[in-house]
């Protein structure tokens, strides 16, 4: 099968994940995407809401998608969560996959400074999609950064409206009482609400 690999912190997922991961599914021509939410992110602060919770958000987010699943594998790798490992431990555990990495444009300058990014397109092909106002890097640039042969980097852009959300943000507005409805699926808006994440002494 063709996956898509979906990997964030997810915390919490909103609609902008979603359109991504839609539109990489269906003109990416995938049979599935695979959310794979960060267990112990390298470039995040230690406030992180708590691993299972995120899967939670995740789970309730995409139900009812029947290309959409949940992978809990970082979960069970040493920290912290490096892509390679993951794509690697991936291809151990099905290895009659064929796996793409789902990013933004803005990730691309910033793989070559990745942990074994040569293993990283060794083992995934990218379906990137442009960000608003972030100059595209092609699959030569990108293969003279990390270089390798042009061949080696399996890229195709995907088309997606441009969503301005970032999870920061709405945490943020969670925090200081604002809406987020319509900006995250209404049952994580709940989720968020009951459990009170991201409020003063949650």
């Amino acid at each position: 099968m063709r996956i898509g690999i979906f990997g964030g912190t997810f915390d919490p997922v909103h609609v902008g994940h979603l359109i991504l991961a839609e539109q990489c599914r269906a003109q990416g021509k995938l049979d599935e995407v695979w959310f794979v939410p960060s267990a112990h992110p390298p470039h995040k602060d230690k406030g992180v809401t708590r691993f299972e919770q995120r899967c939670e958000m995740l789970e309730l987010a995409t139900a009812g998608h029947a290309g959409f699943r949940i992978d809990r594998i970082e979960k069970e790798l040493p920290e912290p969560s490096y892509t390679a490992r993951t794509l690697a431990e991936l291809h151990a555990r099905h290895p009659g996959n064929e796996f793409f990495l789902l990013l933004g444009s803005d990730c691309l300058p910033d793989l070559p400074g990745w942990y074994e990014p040569r293993q990283v397109i060794a083992r995934a092909g990218l379906l990137v999609v442009p960000r608003p106002g972030v100059m595209l890097w092609t699959a030569e640039r990108l293969a003279a950064a990390l270089g390798v042969p042009e061949a080696d980097v399996r890229m195709k852009f995907v088309a997606c409206p441009p969503i301005d959300l970032a999870s920061r943000e709405l945490r943020r507005s969670v925090a200081d009482g604002m809406s987020v409805r319509y900006m995250v699926p209404r049952a994580v808006e709940e989720y968020v609400r009951e459990r009170k994440l991201y409020t003063a002494g949650a």
